[in-house]
């Protein structure tokens, strides 16, 4: 199966959010999103099964999250890229491994999370290398924000561990800043709350490619531990 295989079902004038071969696709400029009624993660179009759901946002190619659902077939994964060629190439590889444990989202992760994922959902979160909008004027367009991290907690069980990893210093400062801030997340990591090792964790296309050019990456990790969490 080739990339090119996959063809978007969206139309502009009638765009809805659907289910198409094993992809959400989230509708851009559209305003019905709470109008979603959600199938259930057991349903044959999702994963068809029950088992413990691990996400990662931000999923590029897709290397890190086809290693992992190879890894542990227990699991179900999800996938979540807003670039429809990159999700493309994501669907390539899970029709070309057989993986019948992975789901793809195509849309932008906080209306996703928001609107889309039911409560106490997902059992661990990744977030790989998100783009860092490294100018100052540009920050406020970065995926970890107060808003997201909320929605996240709302949509991860008890003592559901989120993984937040880049190689950009600022970024990493203020995601730290913001998670100890937050009243749902907890650190796993002692201060300074972060790692710059972590054997096995997997790789990716980014990861790779900062390596190569010898930059340091930043890996944190926090838990929800909020037993109620009340988030419209």
């Amino acid at each position: 199966m080739k990339p090119k295989n996959l063809k978007s079902p969206l139309n502009w004038e009638k765009r809805r959010p659907l289910i198409h071969d094993r992809v959400l696709f989230v509708p851009q400029y559209y305003d019905q999103h709470q109008e979603w009624s959600f199938p259930g993660w057991e349903d044959p179009e999702i994963f068809g099964r029950s088992a413990a759901i691990e996400v990662e946002y931000c999923s590029g190619n897709g290397l890190w999250i086809i290693e992992k659902a190879l890894a542990y077939p227990e699991r179900n994964w999800i996938a979540v890229e807003q670039q429809f060629e990159r999700v493309r190439k994501i669907w390539s590889k899970m029709h070309n491994f057989s993986l019948k444990n992975l789901f793809i989202v195509c849309g932008e992760a906080l209306t996703f999370t928001q609107f889309y994922v039911p409560d106490r959902s997902f059992a661990a979160i990744y977030i790989n290398f998100p783009d860092p909008w490294p100018k100052r004027k540009h920050a406020k367009n970065r995926l970890v924000q107060e808003s997201f991290i909320t929605q996240v907690a709302r949509a991860s069980s008890f003592e559901a561990e989120m993984t937040l990893v880049t190689d950009h210093f600022d970024y990493a400062a203020q995601i730290t800043q913001m998670m100890l801030a937050h009243p749902f997340w907890t650190p796993c990591f002692p201060e300074p709350y972060f790692v710059n090792q972590w054997e096995d964790y997997g790789t990716s296309y980014f990861d790779a490619l900062w390596r190569e050019q010898g930059l340091p990456i930043y890996y944190m990790k926090y838990f929800n531990s909020t037993l109620t969490i009340g988030v419209k």
